[in-house]
């Protein structure tokens, strides 16, 4: 199996703790989801809940002072701005504060719009018209907010810029409208003011699904180990024994369940398969042997058979073939006494033929000897021309050397010459004439030298020429010496040619001798060739009688040694797989 293969296949361990796994991570993850979302709807009623109540509340505190206006007790602005303090605070500077003791959620707030958008009452806008105020998303929300509280009071989403930042966050309202001053009284909440509660919620839900799988994939790995680890060794010794290893079963399984039940049933196993093959080895070996040793004797007697039917065959085959030949022989009889007689005859023109041949044999090897001596000439003749050739060599070499010398010593008398023309000038007019006799030395030495190289290379053509005598002399030297093998080969060819003749001229003798022996012989073997004729036609007789037994035999040896190679081939077999076990 391939490493990267074995590592990402599913184990047994694996498949366990990923199967506990899942069953940890799917309920908690489920029963976290449900409890999130629970307590989100159940957050978000809240709000809702709680937004309605304090804006129902602040409703029923503005239609208390609207009353009171009614009644005389305080002006309308008096009552307005009474309402206005309770639910925000004293306007101071353009600006009112929140509340604290209205629980709206950290940054939650009243403010009261007009039906035209104007605010009535606002922590910081107070006074200004927001009707066209849009969300991020193209909503209008003041119109929204509006329209919600005219229609008996509802709710309304919307983005929001967080107090003291510039961050916008996602804000619920709730309106209503009063009865009698037409006031839009709204009471507005961010989420994330009531979202914290969630956000511990999802927080216990993460830790404790981390803490479970943490603490369920440890005691899962540990039950894993319990299970696999014996598995595995099971495994490991299964494979053992499937390569025919059967040496030792070291299991170490100490479970007391199924596992520890099959480690026993595997261990049994081993030693009854043990067993098996220990006894399958004895008589496989036994068997084995047997059968080589009965093939062997079926073999020789086979043989043997085959040896005897051949020998009779032949036998037979010989006795027809000697009836017929003697039969042709008696015939042939008469005509080689005829023939004995022309033998005879022959014998002598051929010795009369050996006897010339003999004497042409012997000129020959005379000329022979003639060429050898005069190659020997030839040789020696050539010897003294290379050496004369390689002297010339080293005479022109040393005439080289003299014209080196005699060209160094023209460079010199130029140089020299040179030197005195200077001086001749340096002295003027009276240098004059030591100037003249100065420039007539140079020519010469030019000349001298222009002569010299025209000798040496007059020298070195020689010299080539020399070289190409001496190359030409030591072929010619090899192709004599060549010659003198070649005729010192002949020579003793012709040598053993004159042996030869004179060995034929002798044997011609003994044949004419011969032939008249075989005329005396032929009558008497005439009569004992009719003898060996009956004799012959009894032998083959009694041959074709033994050689039908002997067939007979050779079947039921064929058929004993079929039934011997099965044997042999099913011992074999049997030997072979015994074998592929190791004890």
């Amino acid at each position: 199996m391939p490493k990267n293969e074995k590592v990402w296949r599913l184990t047994i361990r694996k498949k366990l703790l990923l199967i506990s796994l899942l069953m940890l991570l799917v309920p908690v993850s489920v029963l976290g989801a449900i409890t999130y979302r629970v307590s989100s709807q159940e957050t978000d009623a809240l709000i809702r809940s709680n937004l309605q109540n304090s804006v129902r509340m602040a409703i029923d505190l503005a239609t208390t002072f609207e009353e009171a206006e009614k009644s005389g007790i305080m002006t309308k602005d008096e009552a307005q701005e009474k309402v206005k303090a309770l639910l925000l605070g004293p306007k101071q500077d353009g600006k009112r504060p929140v509340n604290k003791h209205i629980n709206l959620g950290a940054n939650g707030y009243f403010f009261v719009l007009e039906t035209d958008g104007t605010l009535a009452a606002h922590p910081s806008l107070e006074g200004q018209n927001i009707i066209d105020k849009q969300a991020p998303d193209g909503t209008f929300y003041v119109k929204d907010i509006i329209a919600h509280a005219q229609s008996g009071g509802g709710y309304t989403m919307y983005s929001w810029p967080l107090p003291n930042s510039e961050k916008e966050g996602e804000k619920i309202t709730y309106s209503e409208q009063t009865p009698g001053w037409g006031w839009v009284i709204a009471a507005g909440s961010y989420m994330q003011d009531y979202n914290s509660g969630q956000t511990r919620i999802l927080k216990t839900i993460l830790i404790t699904l981390v803490c479970c799988w943490v603490i369920g994939g440890a005691v899962m790995t540990l039950f894993s180990l319990h299970i696999s680890r014996p598995l595995i060794r099971l495994a490991q010794q299964a494979r053992l024994f499937a390569t025919g290893d059967l040496r030792k079963a070291d299991l170490q399984v100490s479970n007391r369940d199924e596992i520890g039940e099959l480690a026993s049933s595997f261990e049994a196993m081993y030693n009854n398969l043990r067993a098996v093959v220990s006894g399958l080895l004895k008589n496989s070996d036994s068997l084995s042997e047997a059968a080589k040793e009965v093939g062997q004797a079926i073999e020789e007697t086979t043989q043997a058979s085959n040896q005897i039917a051949n020998s009779v065959q032949d036998m037979a085959l010989s006795s027809e073939t000697q009836e017929r030949s003697i039969r042709e022989s008696s015939v042939a009889m008469e005509e080689m006494a005829h023939g004995i007689q022309r033998i005879v005859t022959t014998s002598f023109s051929a010795y009369d033929s050996s006897t010339m041949t003999l004497e042409q044999a012997e000129q020959g090897n005379q000329l022979i000897v003639r060429s050898t001596n005069q190659m020997g000439s030839v040789t020696l003749t050539v010897n003294e021309l290379a050496e004369i050739v390689a002297k010339l060599a080293e005479r022109s070499q040393m005439i080289g050397e003299i014209i080196q010398v005699m060209t160094d010593l023209s460079s010199q008398t130029n140089l020299l010459a040179l030197n005195a023309s200077i001086e001749a000038a340096r002295a003027g007019s009276e240098g004059r004439g030591f100037a003249v006799v100065a420039s007539e030395v140079k020519k010469l030495a030019e000349r001298s030298n222009e002569s010299a190289s025209q000798v040496s290379e007059l020298i070195h053509a020689i010299q080539g020429d020399i070289e190409q005598a001496s190359v030409a002399m030591r072929k010619g030297e090899r192709e004599v010496a060549a010659g003198v093998e070649s005729i010192e080969h002949t020579g003793q060819a012709f040598v053993r040619i004159l042996e030869a003749t004179r060995s034929v001229v002798q044997q011609v003798q003994e044949a004419s001798a011969a032939a008249e022996e075989m005329s005396a012989s032929s009558e008497e073997i005439s009569a004992s060739l009719q003898e060996i004729e009956r004799m012959s036609t009894r032998a083959n007789e009694l041959a074709q009688q033994i050689s039908g037994a002997t067939e007979e035999q050779i079947a039921a040896m064929e058929e004993t040694n079929a039934s011997s190679e099965s044997l042999r081939g099913m011992a074999s077999d049997m030997q072979a797989l015994a074998h592929r076990f190791t004890l």
